[in-house]
């Protein structure tokens, strides 16, 4: 090797070391980073609706377990992104944690695609990450109005019904459903996601209980049309149904609340 004679060598080794401090990360909780609030459901639903299609198809394959991390990532990717706050009195390290924590995460998703080698979900994966990032966009731009039900329900598909479908659909592709069964569970997966987001949204209860009401004729439907195992389903449908039954004030990010009843 042949020695480094710089008249500037000093320096020049002092940037280096400083270089090597700022890449040498050093391990930090999560709560550190952000703080995100995530309630049972928050933590429960997307893994749930995964494993419950996969058992339903009576696959017991580690591939599902790695796909319910994955859309559990994408969840709180988008959540995180939610945190974002254009004040203009907010310390930058504050505003921009949730960039820089999101855009991890939405790493971290890809990584185990690799590992996982389930690349071939990429495409719907992206796509659906893009409609999620438009209802936040809508919502966003929204924040000054008071929105009507459909308008709220809108933003609410693409936010919520959107990645509880293609959970559900994804799900079943990778356990060898028919294609006509994979439809039906990305409906159901739908009409769970917007019902749950309806809840959150604090929308009248006669509007989650019919949007729950779908959900389940799908299901007795898919009863009728294939040889599901329906339990693990209903499971998740009744667990959904049980927690929208109580009394919940939504979180309000950005102080963004849009809809009305």
């Amino acid at each position: 090797m042949v020695p480094v004679e710089f008249s500037f060598l000093e320096k020049l080794k002092a940037v280096q070391a400083r270089l090597r401090q700022e890449i040498n990360f050093k391990p930090a909780g999560f709560d550190e980073l952000v703080q995100l609030e995530m309630d049972e459901l928050d933590q429960t639903v997307h893994p749930a609706i995964v494993l419950a299609v996969s058992r339903a198809c009576a696959e017991h394959g580690q591939k599902s377990e790695a796909l319910a991390v994955i859309i559990q990532f994408i969840f709180m990717a988008h959540k995180v992104h939610k945190l974002i706050k254009d004040d203009h009195d907010i310390a930058e390290e504050l505003r921009q944690f949730p960039v820089l924590v999101g855009d991890l995460l939405y790493g971290k998703f890809f990584l185990e695609l690799c590992r996982e080698k389930l690349l071939f979900f990429l495409d719907p994966l992206a796509q659906v990450i893009g409609t999620m990032s438009e209802g936040g966009i809508s919502r966003w731009l929204a924040r000054d109005e008071r929105l009507g039900i459909d308008e709220c329900l809108h933003i609410v598909e693409m936010e919520s019904a959107s990645l509880m479908a293609l959970a559900s659909r994804l799900s079943a592709e990778l356990a060898g459903a028919s294609l006509p069964v994979q439809e039906q569970l990305e409906a159901f997966g739908w009409e769970l996601g917007l019902a749950w987001g309806a809840w959150k949204e604090q929308l009248e209860n006669t509007v989650v209980q019919s949007i729950l009401q779908r959900a389940n004729n799908i299901l007795n439907e898919t009863s009728l049309s294939s040889q599901l195992k329906l339990h693990p389903l209903r499971e998740v449908y009744q667990y959904i149904e049980k927690q929208v039954s109580t009394n919940y004030k939504p979180q309000v990010v950005n102080g963004v609340g849009v809809c009305i009843n």
